[in-house]
């Protein structure tokens, strides 16, 4: 009868300690609920985007500039900098007349490019240091002076002469290779969130050597528009003294594109 008595004691006291555990737990998440009618807000889940690192994106695209028209191609180095390299060309050739002497003249462009495009702040916004090599650029031209057409050296007047007609050329050659600068905006390898076509644009210089010139005249010239006083350019020390003269002129004028402006902008899709 005893050990009855134990067994309803105990039973007793288990039931009363779980019911005690019961309502603290239910004391408990009523405390940390939410007033009547406001939802619970759940913290969002941030999404964080994979930066681009060494190689692992690209953009290639299309780009037109004062150096010419070509193909870009990009890749990620860091999630700040990227890896630009392309080329560039261009071709334009004229025939005309002025001043009745006919004269040909060719502007050829072609070059290639290597950048590292630095993005400061993590946005569009980048500075871009480079080099340009391998770099062909040039003007050149030629003219044939008609016997008895006059033409200018130095300030003096000539005349083409009839036994050898004056026929001059000339040009003006860039560097081979040279540094570069460009800011601009536009990053060529696709971020997270951000679309696939992308149009950058950036201004800068290529910083080289002072061009190199070439001006030659041959034939015979004469002081008189009778044709009667001529002589042969290469023999005349005074002609060929105005010719330097003249040398020196283009050369002077060819200094100011040492530094050659960039401005440049296309079309580049980012994979």
């Amino acid at each position: 009868m005893a050990t009855r008595r134990l067994h309803f004691y105990i039973l007793i006291l288990a039931a009363c300690c779980a019911a005690s555990a019961v309502a603290q737990s239910s004391s408990e998440r009523a405390a940390n609920a939410p007033p009547a009618g406001i939802a619970r807000i759940q913290p969002a889940v941030s999404r964080i985007s994979t930066p681009a690192g060494f190689f692992q994106r690209y953009g290639i695209g299309t780009y037109a500039s004062p150096l010419g028209f070509g193909g870009r191609i990009a890749t990620s180095l860091t999630p700040s900098m990227n890896l630009r390299v392309g080329g560039s060309f261009f071709s334009f050739t004229t025939s005309r007349s002025v001043s009745g002497i006919p004269f040909d003249a060719k502007v050829r462009f072609q070059s290639e490019e290597a950048q590292v495009d630095w993005y400061p702040f993590h946005g569009s916004f980048h500075l871009s240091p480079g080099v340009m090599f391998g770099s062909s650029n040039r003007v050149y031209g030629s003219a044939l002076i008609p016997a008895g057409n006059s033409f200018t050296l130095n300030s003096v007047t000539y005349y083409s002469g009839t036994a050898d007609p004056v026929h001059a050329s000339g040009g003006v050659w860039f560097s081979h290779t040279a540094p570069m600068v460009t800011v601009g905006w536009g990053n060529w390898v696709r971020q997270e969130s951000r679309g696939h076509w992308m149009f950058p644009f950036e201004a800068g210089a290529v910083f080289g050597q002072a061009p190199n010139t070439a001006l030659n005249f041959a034939g015979s010239v004469c002081t008189d528009s009778s044709l009667t006083f001529c002589r042969e350019i290469a023999n005349d020390p005074s002609v060929q003294a105005n010719v330097k003269a003249e040398r020196d002129k283009l050369q002077k004028d060819a200094n100011w594109l040492r530094i050659y402006p960039v401005i440049a902008g296309g079309v580049v899709y980012r994979f």
